[in-house]
């Protein structure tokens, strides 16, 4: 290779694979921007998050694609511009658009089942085939229409499905958490009556008080601890889920 050319080719080569990236960026999904970072937790609570982005005006581009928010036939464009004939009216029931394509499409199944038990070999056959496509073509247009009302849908039950996750998790820890205060109650009662002092003693030396004292002080701190380390651990749950 010339020595000359070598500059021209590393140009060149650059350039291709700069356009590579522009193309694989149009194709697929592009990283999240750097402003997913100032919704954190704390700015959240405190309402120093900055407030979501307004829904696109106008046309913008998506994987390469653009759309027209206000053109309801950027998204699904008609039959027709396709080069399909459309067999549905725009303004009319889709739903009973679609029974009545489904009819049409058994009744010309039985019709295609007849011509191939008769005669095989009859131009008819093609015709009733081209027939039962351009009705199948119609038929997922129609079934295409209802796509938004089925991400809807299926993002309420999504919804649904975590929040009764979260109520019986919440369930199984009160349960666990009284389970716990039972058992604790029930130690503390079964304790021998021996380890309890009776203070209105006069015998009872003051030094042996203090010592009482302080013992069950550290108890009530170690209980309270407890708790506080069970509380903890649910607040920790809760947030993970």
């Amino acid at each position: 290779m010339n020595l000359k050319t070598l500059p021209n080719t590393l140009r060149m080569a650059s350039t291709k694979e700069t356009e590579a990236e522009e193309k694989l960026l149009q194709v697929t999904a592009p990283p999240p921007s750097i402003f997913y970072k100032k919704y954190t937790r704390e700015a959240v609570q405190n309402g120093t998050a900055p407030l979501p982005p307004s829904p696109p005006s106008g046309e913008y581009s998506a994987f390469g694609i653009a759309h027209n928010p206000d053109d309801p036939n950027s998204i699904l464009a008609p039959l027709r511009e396709h080069g399909v004939t459309q067999l549905y009216q725009d303004a009319s029931n889709d739903i009973k658009e679609l029974k009545k394509l489904n009819s049409s499409l058994v009744i010309n199944f039985l019709d295609l089942l007849d011509i191939l038990i008769q005669c095989p070999s009859s131009p008819l056959r093609t015709k009733k085939l081209e027939e039962l496509e351009l009705l199948f073509c119609n038929f997922h247009h129609l079934v295409n229409k209802f796509r938004p009302h089925q991400a809807l849908e299926t993002l309420i039950q999504m919804v649904k499905i975590q929040k009764d996750q979260k109520m019986n998790l919440i369930e199984q820890i009160n349960s666990k958490m009284e389970c716990a205060r039972a058992g604790l109650h029930t130690t503390i009662n079964s304790l021998p009556s021996t380890l309890a002092v009776d203070f209105s003693s006069e015998e009872l030396d003051e030094s042996m008080k203090d010592d009482s004292d302080n013992l069950q002080c550290n108890r009530a701190e170690e209980f309270d601890n407890i708790l506080c380390d069970v509380e903890m651990l649910i607040d920790k749950q809760l947030h993970n889920t």
